[in-house]
């Protein structure tokens, strides 16, 4: 891994939370949601995010000795848990922000009940 990808881990914590039985293409459209929803904001908002993101890549180091990214599952909900019950807000804002779009791009994907069967068309 060339490159921390801290939104695909957060959301690995917090797809994990609502359904941790999804399979990790599904994870990765969730994560793809997510990423589409960052890059499609404002540069003005993008820009804060970007930071925001980084920000609580590198908050883990004190902690936990290794970049958020790269921490065993245990120790990224604990540090997710951290920043959702921190008393500073623009901590608990970000956790919601990516709760909220992970819950979007969760509930996006069709339930298995729910999917029809594919119809093969003749060549």
């Amino acid at each position: 891994m060339s490159k921390p990808d801290t939104v695909a881990a957060l959301v690995e914590v917090l797809v994990d939370e609502a359904r941790p039985g999804l399979t990790a293409s599904e994870r990765g459209v969730v994560a793809d949601y997510v990423r589409s929803t960052l890059a499609g904001m404002p540069d003005y908002f993008r820009i804060g995010f970007r930071m925001l993101a980084m920000m609580f890549e590198m908050a883990a180091l004190p902690v936990h000795g290794h970049r958020f990214s790269r921490l065993a599952p245990a120790e990224r909900q604990a540090h997710v848990e951290a920043w959702r019950r921190s008393r500073i807000g623009f901590r608990r804002s970000m956790i919601a922000f990516y709760t909220t779009f992970a819950c979007y791009g969760l509930y996006s994907l069709p339930r298995a009940q729910d999917r029809a069967p594919v119809a093969r068309i003749a060549a």
